[in-house]
């Protein structure tokens, strides 16, 4: 046997393994009840009561957001950041063994 009739094979088996996998799945779809695929139902409640609002009176913390965005942008900011900057292989493995940084898995140095 050689490399051209083993693939040829195994691409025969393949084959017919996937097709007898699509007949038995058309052979099971038919042979369930229409009332039985509606049982596969997804229900979401929601636990908020739902709200009135009023829309004759605007409110005034809307008319103020509103009002201030486009005169000033400012970003959130989450506070001042401090960096030591990038080290090197050897500067790394001197923080590990101080154990001055956290490391999750075994460095072998």
């Amino acid at each position: 046997m050689n490399w051209t009739q083993f693939l040829l094979s195994v691409a025969a088996v393949y084959a017919l393994y996937y097709l007898l996998n699509i007949i038995f799945d058309l052979l099971k779809s038919r042979a369930q009840s229409p009332d039985e695929g509606e049982q596969d139902e997804l229900v979401f409640s929601e636990e908020y009561q739902p709200q009135e609002i009023d829309t004759d009176a605007p409110s005034t913390s809307v008319a103020q957001t509103t009002d201030a965005e486009p005169q000033s942008r400012q970003a959130i900011s989450s506070g001042p950041l401090h960096t030591t900057g990038g080290v090197s292989i050897k500067q790394l493995l001197t923080l590990v063994q101080d154990d001055l940084i956290e490391y999750t898995k075994a460095i072998p140095y």
